[in-house]
């Protein structure tokens, strides 16, 4: 995807490739790789973030849950019965679950790769919750037809950027959400000066040809009606996470019996590629979002599917714009 002079996302560079992402988290290989060196053996094979130097890699993978819904309802969200929530490119669950289980929503997941989604199901109904989480293979670039103005929340973790059809990821977001509904995500973009250069290992690990600036993301929500009220930079969690992964790589290697020294060896110079661009300057970020879809006028719309019906609450005039939420991460 690319950007214009405003920083409003345009055409896509070319159609997200499913089998790309399959391979990338389905793969023998690489479902080892992000369950033992990502995920450390826990339900969240995403980013973390860490309060401590003490962290573990899966204290701190759970822990950027808790903190993406405590920005979320600092702008407003509310989690608890009744609450519809879309987890788009949900791994095996563990958000799910956990947002489930702490605050009783009811959460739909949905995921491309069929073997997460095995493992989410078994999990699910190993924790008795499968009255409260469905599980839906399918891509986010093209939501169901019967989804629109179905969901009061939209959460998403580090997905959006497999994606290079992000406009139309950002669309289909706007579609399924109600009037008032809320969008929360953490997402790898682009550092706002980064050079092509810096970021190629970036996306060569990720299997996509750009990553967007978060001026281009806030001004791509923007086009299709949803709001950005709160962002939290977390890039200074980035370098431990490498840092860890490259460690790991070393330490568990003896438990990784589906990858190759080959396949060891490339992720490993993806990552020191990574760490290299990103001490000499700006080159990948990674940010938390929190945005909300326009409520139509009064009289627009047919009054009823719209976050209030479902107990949220209104748009406070203070949560309109860009606001920066400053606070540390811990």
């Amino acid at each position: 995807m690319t950007g214009d002079s405003n920083g409003t996302a345009t055409a896509a560079l070319r159609p997200t490739r499913i089998d790309d992402v399959q391979d990338l988290y389905d793969g023998p290989a690489s479902a080892q790789f992000y369950a033992i060196i990502v995920g450390d053996g826990g339900p969240h094979v995403h980013t973390g973030v860490y309060r401590s130097a003490t962290d573990t890699t899966r204290a701190a993978a759970e822990y950027s849950c808790t903190m993406l819904r405590a920005l979320a309802e600092s702008a407003g969200a509310v989690f608890r019965p009744g609450v519809r929530v879309l987890d788009l490119g949900s791994g095996v669950g563990g958000a799910a679950r956990k947002l489930v289980t702490e605050t009783g929503v009811a959460v739909t997941c949905l995921n491309l790769c069929g073997k997460q989604n095995a493992q989410n199901k078994a999990a699910t109904a190993a924790a008795g919750l499968e009255d409260r989480i469905t599980i839906v293979e399918g891509s986010f670039e093209e939501l169901p037809a019967d989804w629109t103005a179905s969901f009061d929340v939209v959460w998403s973790q580090d997905a959006f950027c497999h994606s290079n059809l992000k406009a139309q990821v950002y669309a289909e977001v706007a579609r399924v959400l109600v009037p008032g509904g809320f969008l929360m995500l953490t997402d790898l973009m682009a550092g706002e000066t980064a050079s092509p250069e810096a970021m190629a290992p970036f996306c060569a690990r990720l299997r996509v040809d750009e990553l967007l600036t978060m001026t281009q993301y806030e001004a791509a929500l923007a086009s299709v009606g949803i709001t950005t009220l709160r962002t939290r930079d977390l890039t200074a969690h980035l370098l431990p996470n490498y840092r860890r992964m490259v460690q790991r790589l070393t330490t568990e290697r003896a438990r990784l019996d589906c990858c190759s020294d080959a396949f060891v060896e490339h992720v490993r110079g993806l990552l020191l590629g990574s760490i290299e661009v990103m001490g000499e300057g700006e080159a990948q970020t990674w940010a938390a979002l929190v945005a909300r879809k326009e409520v139509p006028p009064r009289g627009v719309g047919d009054g009823e599917t719209t976050a209030t019906a479902a107990g949220l609450p209104a748009v406070a005039p203070a949560a309109a714009g860009n606001g920066v939420d400053g606070a540390s991460c811990g």
